[in-house]
């Protein structure tokens, strides 16, 4: 968004006066610029910075007259964005979705009978993938989804070779046998591989660094029913990073595998990254199946709760290597993970707020937790999701551990 994307949206305070608003200018901006700024109702204005004002002046802004909303919805975008009118990623208002859900479908019963129906795993929000669901059990005469131009319907991977509607619990689990495909998979453990030890090592029974690590085989999921989940909130995410004005693009080491990061179209631009999770080779293989899946209410109970009880996921093969859990044979097991992190909360305190940090991704103001112990530990960084729509399970390499 040009010289608006350094504007911490925060900073923009505002005062309300009838139909227009005060902004206060932020600093390191200057005349002639173009920030953006949030009114109370949540609409997102520009404005130019008019010659003789910069930072800490305030300006005042007339603000356009709000649209009247239809009580009728013509895609179920529209609805969804008519119950989240901040654009947080969920729908919280039950009054509100009491009232779309009387004009989308003939449920009756109380307001929280009603809510009930949508929130169906009771954690008080409900994302766009949720509703999705939700309105194709319920509506009485199905909508479109309404998302613009290429995403107005669910595509999938180049790789993709399954069906791309029924049976809806479609699962496959295909070893990748082209070897071109197999080389990038090394390359980016090869290209994420550091030599430092923490003390999470000792759990994996040898307290030593691994000197590499050796692919022996790598399996790929196709989940149709998590592939449409995750496909709809990356898109929602998307969305949503566009209309902040304090959005930070930001690389992780993964990205190195260049050509692994075009084969899977990885959408940098949101955030999107390849990221590791380590587990052991008969949960990997339940996942792949389609009967396990991250719990994120219980995804701190094995790699603890520094950011909050989210579900942890690496940038580094050799910190999710401390994780994986060999087999008889030695055999470990990494999966990797598309993981639409969004809206960063960079964190580099060696002692966070957990409780601080986790809030802020479940209230919708961020959609992910970037842990930077790398900075202030000398470790790795550590990147946290509370939302299993962000997730889709890609890749589970098996693999020795090397030792010089």
């Amino acid at each position: 968004m040009g010289d608006c994307q350094s504007v911490p949206q925060e900073d923009n305070e505002l005062q309300v006066s009838k139909e227009r608003v005060q902004v206060i200018i932020p600093e390191g901006v200057a005349a002639g610029s173009q920030i953006k700024f949030r009114t109370p109702d949540g609409r997102l204005i520009q404005v130019v910075i008019p010659e003789g004002f910069g930072p800490g002046d305030k300006i005042t802004v007339e603000v356009p007259p709000k649209k009247v909303q239809e009580n009728k919805f013509k895609t179920l975008h529209e609805a969804f964005v008519y119950l989240d009118p901040k654009h947080t990623g969920y729908i919280t208002d039950r009054d509100s979705f009491a009232e779309v859900a009387s004009m989308l479908t003939d449920l009756k019963g109380t307001k929280e009978e009603v809510w009930k129906s949508l929130d169906k795993d009771g954690n008080g929000q409900v994302n766009w993938p949720e509703f999705v669901e939700w309105a194709e059990d319920n509506c009485s005469e199905p909508l479109e989804l309404g998302l613009s131009g290429s995403e107005s319907a669910v595509s999938f991977p180049a790789l993709w070779t399954g069906p791309t509607d029924k049976p809806s619990d479609y699962v496959a689990q295909l070893q990748v046998t082209d070897t071109e495909q197999f080389m990038e998979l090394g390359e980016l453990v090869q290209k994420t591989y550091k030599k430092i030890w923490t003390r999470d090592r000792k759990k994996t029974g040898v307290d030593k660094v691994p000197s590499g690590f050796d692919l022996i085989k790598a399996m790929r999921c196709e989940n149709l029913k998590d592939w449409k989940r995750y496909y709809h909130r990356r898109h929602q995410i998307a969305h949503a990073c566009s209309q902040k004005t304090n959005f930070v693009k930001r690389p992780v080491l993964t990205s190195r595998a260049a050509a692994l990061y075009k084969r899977q179209a990885i959408r940098t631009h949101c955030n999107e990254w390849l990221l590791f999770h380590g587990t052991s080779p008969e949960s990997a293989k339940s996942i792949l199946s389609g009967t396990g899946d991250f719990v994120i209410s219980l995804a701190g109970s094995a790699t603890g709760t520094l950011y909050g009880r989210g579900t942890y996921f690496a940038e580094s093969i050799t910190k999710a290597d401390e994780y994986a859990q060999a087999d008889e044979d030695g055999l470990c097991c990494v999966l990797v993970c598309k993981v639409a992190a969004g809206h960063v909360l960079y964190n580099d305190e060696v002692t966070p707020d957990a409780e601080k940090l986790q809030q802020s991704c479940i209230s919708g103001e961020h959609h992910s937790i970037l842990g930077d112990r790398e900075k202030c530990r000398g470790t790795f960084k550590e990147i946290v999701i509370f939302d299993a729509d962000q997730v889709y399970v890609e890749y589970a390499l098996f693999y020795k551990r090397q030792y010089a």
